[in-house]
């Protein structure tokens, strides 16, 4: 018996033998714990992604190239426009999953240090929330600030929660020392949530280390800072560490056999944190990073500082992110100190 062909739906041809992106094998195999339905699934949204770009020569592609194709030249204009296309022409519902296999398979790429130099994942995730109502992004970017002020609160969340004993047949107790040093360093840092994970004990000195410095988005070198409260975090994790590991944050479950731990892992952490919390469910280890940078420049801190810290290779990038809130801030001041209530001004006319 013949074996049935597949088309692609927009350009008709027979879908190839092989993955429509590199790394996607990888990422669906991750994908697939889940379940072969989600593998599934993801990998006709990726197809469709690639087969869609193709066809429409968006971005440089074209239907002369083979895939595996390279995500190079992906952009966050081209994901938010695909989206617009997929809301046009497929369910809410099908339009959601499949732009949630495109945002996991580029932040699967951001943990291999791969993401596409264009992709900006915390404007993707702001304009790929879950909400029915279309926002204007400086929209967005108000309304997920009131949600981020909440951060803390997962770090108090885990500070708080009683330490297991030592003889914990599994090592709950070293899992939440972990986890207390990661939310610290994320804090702390403000870095993305792959440049912390791939950290290594030496970076760190054993938590006595006040900085140090690390390869980057676009493999630029940058230094991030670890506070006190930080290395205290640290050290106290690494004090109950028997393993040879270098890694400094590691998998304690018993069929991790010690790993680094994994993004995905990472971000359960933070999401088990704000379920238990009923926290804004947007809520991630990105928010982190965007919590402290319009903290600081709340409290004063220049923008260029902020730019730093954050390892920004143009300001542009941070004022572009954050104008909206400092707009916001400036405003209220100003008002705080000149508004006039509606009965005072009758009498001043």
């Amino acid at each position: 018996m013949a074996r049935r062909i597949s088309y692609l739906p927009l350009s008709e041809r027979p879908i190839p033998d092989m993955p429509a992106w590199i790394d996607e094998i990888g990422f669906l195999q991750q994908a697939g714990t889940k379940s072969f339905r989600t593998e599934n699934t993801y990998r006709s949204a990726l197809r469709l992604f690639a087969d869609w770009l193709q066809t429409r020569k968006e971005e440089g592609y074209s239907l002369e190239e083979e895939w595996p194709l390279s995500p190079n030249q992906l952009t966050t204009a081209v994901v938010l426009k695909f989206r617009q296309w997929l809301l046009a022409n497929r369910s809410r519902s099908t339009a959601t999953t499949y732009i949630s296999a495109i945002i996991g398979y580029l932040h699967y790429l951001d943990g291999l240090d791969r993401l596409p130099a264009n992709i900006q994942l915390g404007k993707l995730q702001r304009q790929l929330s879950r909400v029915q109502v279309e926002r204007n992004p400086a929209e967005s970017v108000i309304d997920l600030e009131q949600a981020r002020q909440q951060i803390p609160k997962i770090i108090a969340y885990y500070d708080n929660l009683p330490l297991p004993p030592q003889n914990d047949a599994f090592n709950r107790r070293l899992s939440l020392l972990r986890n207390r040093a990661l939310v610290h360093t994320l804090y702390s840092t403000a870095a993305r949530i792959s440049e912390v994970l791939a950290l290594n004990r030496s970076n760190v000195n054993n938590g006595l280390a006040e900085y140090t410095t690390i390869t980057g988005k676009g493999d630029k070198s940058r230094t991030i800072h670890l506070r006190d409260y930080a290395r205290k975090a640290i050290q106290a994790y690494l004090a109950e560490r028997t393993d040879n590991n270098p890694a400094l944050f590691i998998a304690h479950s018993r069929n991790a056999r010690n790993a680094r731990l994994s993004i995905t892992s990472a971000h359960n952490i933070i999401k088990h944190a704000v379920k238990a919390l009923n926290l804004h469910p947007s809520l991630s280890a990105h928010d982190f990073r965007h919590f402290r940078a319009t903290q600081l420049l709340r409290e004063g801190m220049p923008l260029e500082v902020v730019q730093e810290y954050l390892g920004h290779t143009d300001i542009s990038t941070t004022r572009n992110i954050y104008a909206p809130l400092l707009g916001v801030r400036i405003v209220t001041e100003w008002l705080d100190q000149l508004d006039v209530p509606p009965s005072q001004a009758t009498s001043q006319t």
